[in-house]
């Protein structure tokens, strides 16, 4: 795959298993395997070199949850993983740094809290992705039950010296419904980081739709994160890898 184009397979755990919410809502919850490891597995096995992981038992509580059954995953070899989800302080950066993961996502606290955040980047510099959650236009946090306004022009003073952003779409996160392009390209025009979008990806043609932005307009537009197109076997993800290797 090429390095600046990225599959990235979601994991997110709920009482220690791997599920899958729609538009982030925790009573719209399916369940899909008992085993998180055994699916990270999976996925790594049809080619991914990154891994998209959240705690949303963490991201509701505001701590990690699932801490233990997390690090058995970050600990797997050859493999690249994000973790977001209850992370709020700099002692669960620097575990979760130290269990082996390779980025950390801050969303409620960045937004929160502008000195701590520029903090923790000055401390593990691109190691931090902001973790960008949208719902109409407002940016969600605390497991997405609060909404703040942001002014998506004035992103770019807010970010300091981010190099990457998520940003994920909640009306759009588990619907299948496919990406918010137009959101997407108003984000990737106002930052300078790279963006990887989540959220309603559905199809082959939906990820081609995300890489012929980056190809035409947006060079910064970093990658897809992929999850119930990938558990529904809506998108082959050793298939999907091989024909975005293929159409660079």
């Amino acid at each position: 795959m090429p390095e600046d184009f990225e599959i990235i397979p979601a994991i997110d755990i709920m009482d220690g298993k791997c599920v899958r919410l729609t538009q982030g809502q925790y009573d719209k919850v399916e369940e899909f395997s008992t085993n998180p490891q055994e699916m990270a597995q999976k996925w790594i096995d049809s080619g991914a070199k990154r891994l998209h992981l959240v705690d949303l038992d963490g991201a509701k509580q505001g701590y990690p949850v699932n801490f233990n059954l997390i690090s058995k995953i970050t600990k797997i070899p050859n493999i690249k993983v994000q973790i977001g989800g209850g992370i709020r302080t700099e002692e669960t950066i620097r575990k979760y740094l130290d269990e082996g993961a390779s980025y950390i996502i801050l969303g409620t606290r960045a937004f929160q809290d502008k000195d701590f955040f520029k903090h923790v980047l000055g401390l593990y510099g691109e190691r931090i992705i902001l973790g960008l959650d949208l719902k109409n236009n407002r940016v969600a946090l605390s497991g997405w039950h609060q909404t703040i306004e942001i002014n998506l022009n004035n992103l770019e003073n807010h970010l300091g010296n981010i190099k990457q952003i998520i940003y994920t779409d909640i009306s759009k996160d588990g619907t299948l419904s496919g990406p918010n392009l137009k959101s997407l390209e108003e984000i990737a025009s106002s930052v300078k980081s790279k963006v990887i979008v989540s959220g309603g990806i559905s199809s082959m043609d939906d990820i081609f739709a995300v890489l012929k932005l980056k190809k035409e307009k947006h060079q910064n537009i970093s990658g897809v994160i992929l999850g119930k197109s990938l558990y529904k076997q809506k998108i082959d993800l050793r298939k999907a890898i091989e024909l975005i290797k293929k159409s660079f």
